[in-house]
This record gives structure tokens, sequence and C-alpha cells, in this order.
């Protein structure tokens, strides 16, 4: 079973990035308490998280053309960090410490966790990891596994050997067929997409909107980021009012911080990517999720009525979630043509294709074994994602926008908003002044991290 562990094409693409363009993405989940930090225990589950799935490394093939294989990697040492005191307002900036550190696929530590106590009494743990060893729903599983004693496994096969010279040769021939296959693959989808009617064709996600012509931010930061917490009622009494719950909220709030900014036109019909995770008990993949890309038409009726979103979002989540969608996936069909070109070609036509205008994340409601940690209280939790080395020119050429992230625990619905365009959110206050604004049309009432 050489094969069992070897890359996916998802998985692949974040590897890619990593190693071709030079611009790793990484993710961080940060728990924020009220109560003290009891070092112990955090020691004891965070010595069950690295027996877990986060403690893998990606063992390079030996031949051209073939795909990585996972292997088990060692723990980090120390396996947690505990920093002197900090107020609770340092948390971010605290956190960001972590996000600057270096992480690779194929070497190096897997992923950092820290602890720090607060001034003023409670304390704040944060997970830094690359998004190559796992997306979300993987750290959920793995801190879960952890908090409740259950062993759920490290590789998506550990009664897998290590794959031979000969494997690798073997691997690399499935992977020159598939190119080619691929090529046939996509011209007969194209072909087939050119002959839709004309009604299939209006039904396709919108296109990109073009970046507004604004003034040069100069002391702009890359990647401005920033937290919110609401009551978790009134988020979702407010959503209910306008027939809608807390996904279509969430992506009203987004275009919302987006009109706001002048990043999309009234009238306007935007692409929405909606990242959906499909990751079912004992899957250990590094990434099990797909994405799903519903139209959004920017309209200031949207504060009063959600139902068009709420339908919209389950429309697209549908249609994602399809299986005969997987027959015509085109990353699948894809990948294995990427490992034909030249690193040079790939990472000039990847770098000029456009960051989505707009990310919703809806974490939803996270479990109690992973927002406790294992202990007795739970705590509020955030997520966020950094694309590490990107400056904030290669952002502007990018065109990006917003990505924007919900989870729900400790009665709070907490909003984490990361901004993409450094001209139109230079900084982490631009970013909260924009949440401030947009929370008063909600009639909802920001506390910020």
């Amino acid at each position: 079973m050489s094969q069992a562990n070897r890359l996916t094409p998802a998985e692949e693409a974040f590897v890619l990035a990593e190693q071709v363009l030079e611009l790793p993405i990484v993710n961080q989940m940060i728990w924020r308490f009220d109560t003290p930090i009891d070092r112990d225990r955090l020691q004891r589950l965070v010595a069950r998280v690295a027996q877990g799935p986060l403690t893998r490394r990606l063992r390079p093939a030996r031949m051209p053309f073939a795909r990585g294989t996972w292997v088990a990697a060692p723990p980090p040492e120390p396996l947690v960090r505990v920093d002197p005191p900090i107020d609770r307002d340092e948390l971010i900036d605290w956190a960001d410490r972590d996000l600057a550190r270096p992480f690779h696929a194929d070497r190096g530590v897997p992923w950092t966790i820290s602890a720090v106590p607060f001034t003023g009494g409670g304390h704040a743990v944060v997970l830094t990891a690359p998004h190559t060893l796992s997306d979300g729903s993987g750290a959920y599983a793995a801190f879960a596994a952890a908090s409740t004693g259950e062993d759920i496994g490290r590789l998506p096969d550990d009664s897998a050997r290590t794959p031979t010279r000969l494997d690798d040769l073997r691997d690399a021939g499935r992977q020159l067929a598939a190119a080619f296959f691929g090529i046939g693959k996509l011209a007969r989808l194209a072909l087939r997409r050119r002959k839709q009617s004309p009604a299939a064709f209006m039904s396709k996600p919108p296109a990109q909107p073009p970046r507004p012509d604004v003034p040069v931010a100069h002391a702009a930061r890359p990647s401005a980021y920033a937290v919110a917490d609401f009551d978790e009622r009134e988020w979702q009494a407010v959503a209910e009012l306008r027939g809608g719950s807390n996904n279509s909220l969430l992506i009203a709030f987004g275009t919302g911080l987006l009109e706001s900014a002048g990043r999309v036109e009234t009238g306007s019909r935007i692409p929405v990517s909606i990242p959906v995770a499909v990751r079912r008990p004992g899957d250990r993949r590094a990434i099990a999720t797909i994405g799903a890309t519903m139209p959004m038409t920017v309209d200031a009726t949207g504060y009063d009525d959600l139902r068009p979103v709420r339908k919209a979002a389950r429309e697209a989540l549908a249609h994602a979630t399809d299986p005969q969608r997987d027959q015509q996936d085109v990353l699948r069909m894809v990948t294995p043509i990427l490992r034909l070109l030249p690193r040079k070609l790939l990472r000039s036509m990847a770098l000029r294709q456009p960051a989505a205008v707009l990310t919703c994340s809806n974490i939803g409601a996270v479990p109690a074994a992973v927002a406790s940690l294992g202990g007795d209280v739970v705590g509020a939790v955030t997520v966020r994602m950094t694309v590490q080395n990107a400056t904030v020119e290669q952002l502007r050429r990018a065109r990006g926008g917003l990505t924007v992230w919900l989870s729900v625990s400790a009665g709070k619905a907490t909003l984490s908003v990361l901004g993409m365009d450094p001209d139109l959110w230079p900084d982490p206050a631009a970013i909260r002044r924009a949440i401030c604004e947009e929370s008063a049309k909600w009639a909802l009432q920001p506390t910020f991290w």
C-alpha cells in the first residue's frame, strides 16, 4: 500500500504554494480563557496531540513527477512554550510572533503550541501549524481526540510501509499517465462548457470584480487582522429576524465590509468563496476541505432580508457536495499536469492569479472538548490564516479582498477578519473601524480582542 500516504491533489496545492511560490500558508487557532492556566493539564493534553495526525512530515519523492509521502515526525521541543504575562489587549500581537516563525512541510517543527497568562487574570493558548499539514477540521479532530484520550492514529494509513525508490518510479509513471489523460479530460470539459445553454452560462459564478484605484497606504502592513466578539444570542437573533442564519449573516456582513470600503460596487454581483469541511470520522487526510462558490448581489436590501443570501448559500453548498462534481474536479485533473511544468513557469502563472475577493468560513459551534482543551471551562475560540512572506506589493497585485471566519463558543459569536488589500485596510485599526461601522448597521455591538 505504498500509495496510501501520498499527497492528494488538495494537499499538493498547498505544498506548491510553499515550495514553488515560497508563500507558505499558516493556520492558527487561538483560545482565550478567563481562568488561570493549568500547566500540568495543558502539558498532558499536548503530549497526546503530539501522538496524533498533526505530527507528520512530508517525505519528498526520490523520482521526478512522483508524489511525496506523509511520514511520522518528531514532536516539537518543548511541547508547550509558556511566556511571561501580557495584557489582555496584547493577545493578537503576542500570537503574531508564532505566525512569523518559519514552517516547512518536509523539515523542522510540524507545529507549535504556546500559552500565556493575562496580567488581569485568565490566559490564552495558541496552535500554529502550516496548512500543508492540516486544515481546520483536522486540527479540531486532533484536539478533540487528545481531549478525550482517543487514539485516532497519525497518518492516513498507519499500517502502510514507507515507499521504496521503485514505488516512487511506479507512482511517477501513474502521474505521467494521469497528466496526459488529464489534458484530454480538460479539453472535453472545456468543449462541453462551450456548448452549454445561455441559462447554464448565466448560472455560473460571477467574475472577480476589478480592484478600484485607491491611494497607496505607504505605512500599510501585510494582511491586517482583527477579532471581535458578539453576544451569541444577539448575533443569532439578528440573523433569524431577517430570515437568515449565522452563515448568511456572516456572508452579508463580509459583503458589507467590502462595499463600505469601496472594494465592490452596490448592485454588482461578486463570487463568494465558502470552504466546506468534508472530513468524516477516521479521515486523516491533511486536507479534507472543498470549495463552494456562491454569487452574491451587493444590495442594501440585504440588511432587511437575508433569505436570498441563505438560499444562494444552500445552493452553492449543494453543488459543491454533489457526488457527480468529483468527476469534473478540475484540481484533480490539473495537478498531474502541473508537475510537468518548469517551476519558474509555474510560479509566474500562479502569481498572476487573483486572490478571492471574499472568503467566508463559518466554523460553527466549537465542540466543547475542543473549546475547553479537555478542561472544565469553555473558552472563546477563533481561527485565522496568513500567507507568510507575502509583501504589501504582492498583495496589491493579487487583488484580494477579505477573509472572514465565525466561530461560536462560550456564549460568544467570534468574528475574525483578515484584510488582503493593504491600501483599503492598512492596519488592524482600519479593520476594527470597519467592523464597528458594519456592526452598527446590524444593531450589533462588537467587543474586540
